[in-house]
């Protein structure tokens, strides 16, 4: 990570905070809330309670702009997907977690990427990351695979350890911003860009006139009172 990335007193800023909302998924005991709180408070806390779930606010800088992130760490997504919809509804961008030592959590990243293109639409940002890296001896999903999931469903990819990188967490919330960024722009320009006006195609009383018209050169009777009814 570069420099210079976090806050500094006395520091000078470009434009107003930027607040993004983003949604932490994925089945309960892949390390959610350990990854959560480690972004936050840069601190490893390993044990939790799956059951709970919690909003945590933390304020950064990227690339010298100020951003506030407002995460949302859920439980185990072993809830009916209804349950989960309201919740992928609040986010803006969603970090779906998978642990590489279990291969039933990676294999829960299709149907929680699936709801949320429902809910949110397919261009919305998504990075997927594998955690407990440190537990490469318990691998059961390769880097590799993992990698093509991503590639699959069109989103972001990490591998980190949240026990021992504060840093490589970090990137994954900088990487998810920044996709976030890129969208939001790309929405306002195509908001903002002039819409090119429909080709009108001649409507029918004008379509009439130009035949009746073009009767009377034929030496064709024209019925004015009738074409007048007609026309208005």
């Amino acid at each position: 990570m570069a420099a210079g990335r976090f806050p500094v007193c006395g520091r000078k800023t470009s434009g107003p905070t930027q607040t993004v909302k983003v949604v932490v998924l994925g089945q309960a005991g892949v390390g959610k809330t350990a990854m959560t709180v480690r972004f936050v408070t840069k601190r490893f806390i390993g044990d939790y309670d799956p059951t709970l779930e919690a909003i945590y606010h933390h304020r950064t800088f990227i690339d010298d702009n100020p951003v506030q992130f407002e995460v949302l760490d859920t439980a185990g997504q072993e809830e009916n997907s209804l349950a989960l919809e309201q919740k992928i509804r609040w986010g803006d961008a969603f970090v779906i977690v998978y642990s590489i030592n279990d291969i039933c959590s990676f294999e829960e990243v299709m149907r929680i990427k699936f709801l949320i293109n429902h809910t949110k639409g397919p261009n919305t940002p998504v990075t997927l990351a594998g955690n407990k890296r440190d537990l490469e001896l318990d691998r059961m999903v390769a880097r590799l695979d993992g990698e093509k999931m991503a590639d699959t469903l069109g989103c972001g990819f990490s591998e980190i350890t949240t026990k021992e990188s504060y840093i490589e967490v970090a990137r994954v919330f900088e990487g998810l911003y920044a996709r976030w960024k890129e969208q939001t722009l790309t929405k306002d320009v195509r908001c903002r860009s002039p819409k090119s006006s429909p080709k009108l195609s001649p409507r029918p009383h004008i379509r009439r006139v130009k035949n009746l018209l073009k009767s009377t050169t034929t030496g064709k009777h024209l019925d004015v009172p009738s074409f007048g009814a007609n026309f208005c």
